[in-house]
């Protein structure tokens, strides 16, 4: 029982808190009814040419924010060609673009005042434009180029793909980026482009031409496979008509776009990948199990799960291995979901000499999460900052258009954030039990560790977590 300790003409005297007092110490106060929040409403159409339209209209400052979204992502690439849907992304702006080289366009951009980008990813490949409201007609005009006239320069090509193949290296020298490769390519089967980093390897990287570039936007760039998003300071028409005025004469096409499966592995008992990086000070973890798509109705559920399990500081696994045990500078779960598939995954450097240690409490955290009922207070914990962080995640026109990206790729409706923080808050603990038992198997993880094995593989043998086998950095098994 806590005690307070008054003085009294220099006498201590202990004094027992009454029961409101205690209480009150002790329980933190129920959360309350959730307040009014509205994101902005969402519009839509299409133009003639077979390009989808999306506007947010937010005049609250005179900053206007667009994506290019062209359904050109790694999943469609063939794997010998693994890598050029990212590369084709970055050199829309890289590579100059209409009668401007690259130097041109991004002295352009400057001029204006505006931000620019391009990127893809295993979903998309995109232009990202900033601006103020009062230039973004011709900041959208030069975006529109990018995307529809890029240059691709034989110069800027061999640039590009010289700094991806150094990427690559770069990223295989790190133990983490090993494990995140190898965690990938053990979840799901090999015919899974998901199984591969779109970024990827130096080996596929070394491969691609600028005319396999050339083809890859001549086949995968046209109306039918884009959509416009501008989110800001300009209303519907205005947005449609300068999409209009931008895009609206063009005409390419090509065959339609379909989702490749991304079957994952159906691991009947826990499956432990080691991977040698001798000398190494810390040991790169990864533990999981296939996930869900960002569609899939447990997907709540699993939100809440993940912020529980390890999605924060104050969150299970990262009290057990940091605070607890001192293993690691951090410990976190990860609901990594895409469109028709996904992982869930508990990451984490640890120091080498308490590698087994540390994979066996990421083990016991998902056996606690599946037999055992989160405890109301917790619970509470969880659900309140999903729901109370919200509203920042949406604040600014970059990061609302972020989340409605979100919504158009995965073919979600519209309206799915009008009620985002109500369905959270109405996740409870027997939905939570209930997703972990049907999603998590404590009994069939997939494990990767990448570390010191003259260190780590004995220990981690000795724990029977399942079998074992040693691979090297690329993916093959050595034994």
């Amino acid at each position: 029982m806590h005690r307070a300790i008054l003085t009294l003409a220099g006498v201590a005297i202990l004094a027992a808190p009454s029961a409101a007092q205690e209480t009150s110490r002790e329980q933190p106060p129920g959360s309350g009814p959730l307040r009014p929040f509205r994101i902005p409403a969402i519009q839509e159409t299409r133009l003639p040419n077979g390009i989808r339209v999306v506007v947010a209209e937010r005049h609250t400052l005179p900053i206007v924010h667009a994506r290019i979204i062209v359904n050109a992502g790694a999943v469609h690439e063939p794997a010998p060609k693994n890598g050029l849907a990212v590369m084709t992304g970055g050199l829309l702006i890289e590579g100059g673009a209409g009668d401007m080289n690259s130097a041109e366009l991004a002295a352009a951009i400057e001029a204006l005042g505006a931000q620019m980008s391009a990127s893809a990813s295993y979903s998309l490949a995109s232009v990202n434009l900033t601006s103020l409201s009062n230039v973004f007609p011709e900041a959208l005009g030069l975006a529109a180029t990018a995307v529809r006239r890029p240059l691709f320069d034989e110069r800027e090509f061999g640039r590009v793909l010289n700094q991806a193949i150094a990427g690559y290296e770069q990223t295989m020298s790190r133990a983490e980026g090993i494990a995140d490769r190898l965690f990938s390519e053990a979840i799901y089967e090999d015919a899974a482009p998901y199984s591969r980093n779109p970024s990827g390897t130096a080996t596929t990287l070394r491969g691609l031409t600028r005319e396999d570039v050339l083809g890859w936007h001549r086949t995968m760039y046209t109306p039918a496979n884009t959509t416009v998003l501008i989110v800001g300071d300009i209303a519907f028409d205005a947005a449609v008509n300068l999409v209009r005025t931008a895009f609206g004469d063009w005409s390419a096409s090509g065959p339609p776009v379909t989702l490749p499966a991304n079957p994952t592995r159906q691991v009947p008992a826990t499956r432990v990948i080691l991977i040698d990086r001798p000398g190494s000070v810390q040991s790169a973890v990864m533990a999981g199990v296939p996930g869900i798509p960002t569609a899939d109705p447990d997907f709540f559920r699993m939100t809440v799960l993940n912020r529980v399990l390890g999605g924060g500081v104050t969150a299970r696994t990262n009290v057990n291995l940091r605070e607890r045990h001192g293993y690691t500078y951090g410990a976190f779960t990860t609901l990594a979901s895409l469109h028709n598939a996904g992982t869930f995954y508990a990451s984490s450097s640890i120091r080498t000499s308490a590698t087994d240690s540390a994979l066996a409490e990421l083990v016991k955290e998902f056996r606690t999460i599946v037999s055992d009922v989160v405890p109301a207070d917790e619970l509470q914990g969880s659900v309140t900052n999903l729901v109370a962080s919200f509203p920042a995640s949406v604040q600014s026109v970059q990061s609302l258009a972020q989340r409605l990206q979100t919504i158009l790729i995965y073919d979600m409706p519209l309206d799915y954030y009008e009620t985002y923080r109500e369905r959270l808050a109405a996740v409870s603990a027997a939905d939570v039990a209930s997703v972990a038992r049907a999603r998590l198997n404590p009994d069939a993880l997939t494990v990767v560790v990448v570390g010191d094995l003259a260190t780590i593989e004995a220990p981690i043998r000795a724990r029977n977590f399942g079998t074992v086998e040693v691979w090297d950095r690329e993916g093959n098994k050595l034994r």
